[in-house]
Order: structure tokens, then C-alpha cells, then sequence
């Protein structure tokens, strides 16, 4: 009977994708401190705020949009990336870098938000309290942890969730754009928070922002996977829960939105009766399960600690839905998702598993696996493999006609993307951390580089 638990809004769900498919096809603390512009620049000459520059092209949240599909607004057609600026920053840089208004914003593992202007300028610092340092948990591979989740920019505030070493718990501020002034605080644990790792991006959606958490690197202590939601003042938090033990929601991406839904991948999860490990879940505004999918060998990936949910449910045309984990099959789920091995297409992509987050301009997804890039062109019911790029890039993303991405060893990538031939490799600098990410809107290319903001002129 739990196949079925908390499921009965699914044909209502496939009606409401089936009329957004063709949209989806076309498209602090007590000691926060903030530091203004650089001293070369007096206020008088800071650039305006962003709200005069609005209708300016952006990219507010992780991938660009809410259904994570990693394509650059306003960009060129080639490409012909031109380095501009780097900046030092004050810690190790885990999120994707955003773009809206004229301004980059970054956020580091010290707690502190950055915002510059697109030509390099220092408009202000924000620093929301001292982060925890590695020693204070019992597993983990960042040190310190602080920011790791992309942040989300909505109406005109930047939402980001700081782990504080005071009383080792996670804070959620809304930060203005215009001067990095904290407007809204939030705790948002989870239980057990010293072992709950705030990885995933924040969406910002139906007037609320919500938060994903899955376990640190170790897979140490009683963590499980949960969403913890509250409004975009802070207020009326409500959790989703997910029921086995474990099963974290920790991937780069975070949640997806699709139509008026949010899309959720977990990984492996503790022995015993099926609890919604190993799964894609579609989940309401208010953070009901709606849907689910899992593949047939859901127990057995779980007692090898292979996480179905190392990549982010992708929306795709038609109201679907890509997913591939560390098992290197990629799956094609319909709007419905399928319950237990009711996929609508799947094939192997690689032995060594996806990692980062996968991108989708129709009809190809880029898939990072196995240390390459897969092209998969969506055709019907299924898809096949386009092309295969050698650059182990782990966040892929679509600018122009062409495909970005940044491997471990810091070298940004740009490859063709029609047939994923590598049309430039630069250094970026030693150091990336795990799943480096750019960000592109317009004319400017951010890339993270460990502890410093590279950016480019495209």
C-alpha cells in the first residue's frame, strides 16, 4: 500500500504539465557587517542600484532559472570569452556565482556575500558570522562550512543560508541588493543539524524559498533527507520529511520547479521497506508528495552507496523529466514520473557515475558522467547519444552556441554545441572546489575559482 501514500494528486499533475509543455519546450548575525564600494571609487560615483536595471539579462539562481536548465539569457550566439576581472575573495566558493542587475554576486564557505558591479567594481561585503570549522562535526570534507547552497535572488533581495559556528545552526537571511542590509532572518534546520549539510540551491517559488538538506561526505550521524520551506519574509516554515533514514536531497541544483510543482532527487537510504530512497519526487508549493519514481534496483543501489539523486531531477519537453545518478544510467520519466521502474526510457551512459548537474537547451541535455559530457537528443519517447566530449566539466551550461563548464583542476572548457568539439581551454586557477559552476547572462561569463571570482567578456 505505500506505493500509493501521498500520491493521489498525480493525475491532476499530468494535466497541469501536459498545459505548460510548450513553455517548457520555449524556454544577520549580531556582528554582520557590511563593507561598501572600493576606495578608488568615491559613493558618488557607485554605480546605481540594480532595481534600474531589471529588465537587464540575469542569472538570479542556480542554473539560470528555476527549472535548473543551465542556459544563458541575452548571451551571444559564439561566444569569444575575453578575461575581465578576478577578485580575491575571504573563503573556498561552493555555490554558483549570480548575476542580476548589472551586478555578480558570489558567496563563500566564511559566511560572506559579495557583490561587485560587471566591470569589477567592489560594491559591497556582506559578512553574516563565522562559519563552523571542520573539527566541530563528525565527518565532512569542507572546512570550514558555511554558505555552500547557491543562494536565489528574487524581488529584490538576495536569499542565502549561512551554517554558524554560533550554536552550529542554519540561518536564513534575505539580503538587499542594493546594499547588502540583512531584511530577513530565519532559522531553517532541519533536526540534528550538525549533521544535515546544506549543498542543494535555494528556489525561490510560489512566495516562499525553500531549502533542501541531505548528509555531509561520510554519511555520519541520524541525517535524512528534508526541504525546509519558509516565505520571503521568514515566516510560517513548513518541512518535508522524507521517509527513510538517510536518502539526502544533496545535489549541486538542489530543487527543480516545473509548471507549478517542485521536483526533489534523493539518494541512498537505510535498510528495509521502501521509504522513497534512490528517487525522483514531485512535491507541491506546500511540500505534499504529489508523485515518485524509482528504479527496480532502488534496494540494492542502496546498499552499495549509490545515490540515484547525485544529479538534480532535470524538467525536459513534454513535462518529463531527466535523471541520471551514480549508477551512469540516465532515465526519461513521464510527467507522472512511474512509481517503481516505471520509466519511460533508459539507457547506460557511463561506468562512473554523473556528478555536478546537467544542463538542457531542447532538445539536448548535457550530462556529466563518467568524466565526460554526453549530449542526449530527445526524440519521442526516448533519446540517443548526440556527442561525447572528453572535458570532464561537472556543471555544463548553454551560452550561445556553445557549452561552458569548469573542471576540478580549475580549467574552464568551451566546447561546440553542436558536436561537443573543444573550441578553447583556459586556467582559471588551481583549486576548484567540488562541483565548480559559472554563471552567464549577457555579456559577462562568471567563474568560480576556490577562493576567487574570475570573470570573462563573452
Amino acid at each position: 500500500m505505500w506505493h500509493h501514500r501521498g500520491v493521489g494528486g498525480t493525475r491532476a499533475v499530468i494535466a497541469l504539465l501536459a498545459l505548460a509543455a510548450v513553455g517548457l519546450v520555449a524556454c544577520g548575525e549580531g556582528n554582520a557587517r557590511t563593507e561598501s564600494a572600493t576606495p578608488t571609487r568615491s559613493r558618488a560615483q557607485a554605480p546605481a542600484p540594480p532595481r534600474s536595471a531589471t529588465a537587464a539579462p540575469a542569472w538570479p539562481t542556480y542554473g539560470g532559472s528555476p527549472s535548473r536548465s543551465g542556459v544563458a539569457r541575452g548571451a551571444p550566439a559564439t561566444p569569444q570569452p575575453r578575461r575581465r576581472f578576478e577578485h580575491p575573495l575571504d573563503g573556498q566558493v561552493y555555490a554558483q556565482p549570480l548575476i542580476a542587475g548589472g551586478r555578480i554576486y558570489v558567496a563563500t564557505e566564511n559566511n560572506t556575500v559579495y557583490a561587485f558591479t560587471t566591470g569589477g567594481m567592489l560594491v559591497w561585503r556582506r559578512h553574516l558570522g563565522a562559519p563552523v570549522p571542520g573539527g566541530d562535526l563528525p565527518c565532512g570534507n569542507i572546512d570550514p562550512s558555511g554558505i555552500t547552497g547557491t543562494p536565489a535572488i528574487a524581488h529584490n533581495r538576495l536569499f542565502a543560508v549561512a551554517f554558524l559556528a554560533s550554536g552550529h545552526r542554519h540561518q536564513l537571511f534575505g539580503l538587499s541588493l542594493d546594499n547588502g542590509n540583512v531584511a530577513v532572518r530565519a532559522r531553517v534546520d532541519p533536526p540534528n543539524p550538525v549533521v544535515e549539510q546544506q549543498r542543494g540551491a535555494l528556489l525561490v517559488a510560489h512566495g516562499r524559498v525553500y531549502v533542501p538538506y541531505g548528509g555531509l561526505f561520510g554519511d555520519c550521524g541520524p541525517f535524512r533527507g528534508f526541504v525546509v520551506s519558509t516565505t520571503e519574509r521568514g515566516r510560517a516554515a513548513i518541512t518535508y520529511r522524507n521517509p527513510a533514514t538517510e536518502a539526502g536531497i544533496w545535489a549541486p541544483a538542489g530543487i527543480s520547479a516545473q509548471a507549478a510543482t517542485l521536483l526533489v532527487g534523493t539518494g541512498n537510504g537505510g535498510q528495509g521497506a521502501f521509504g522513497f530512497q534512490n528517487s525522483v519526487i514531485r512535491l507541491s508549493p506546500g511540500l505534499r508528495r504529489l508523485a515518485y519514481w524509482a528504479p527496480t534496483d532502488w534496494a540494492s543501489l542502496s546498499s552499495g552507496d549509490v545515490d540515484e539523486g547525485s544529479l538534480a531531477p532535470l524538467p525536459v519537453s513534454g513535462g518529463r523529466v531527466l535523471q541520471t545518478g551514480k549508477d551512469g544510467v540516465a532515465n526519461l520519466l513521464r510527467p507522472g514520473l512511474g512509481g517503481v521502474g516505471g520509466e519511460q526510457f533508459a539507457d547506460r551512459l557511463c561506468d562512473g557515475g554523473a556528478f555536478g548537474a546537467a544542463a538542457f537547451r531542447a532538445p539536448l541535455a548535457i550530462v556529466p558522467c563518467g568524466g565526460s559530457l554526453h549530449a542526449l537528443r530527445l526524440a519521442g519517447d526516448r533519446f540517443d547519444v548526440a556527442w561525447t566530449s572528453d572535458s570532464d566539466a561537472v556543471v555544463p551550461i548553454v551560452v550561445g552556441n556553445s557549452v561552458f563548464g569548469i573542471t576540478r583542476d580549475g580549467t574552464l572548457d568551451q566546447l561546440s554545441l553542436d558536436d561537443g568539439h573543444t573550441i578553447d581551454s583556459t586556467e582559471v586557477g588551481a583549486g576548484a572546489t567540488s562541483f565548480p559552476a559559472p554563471a552567464a547572462a549577457g555579456d559577462t561569463l562568471a567563474v568560480p575559482a576556490g577562493d576567487k571570482l574570475v570573470v570573462f567578456s563573452i
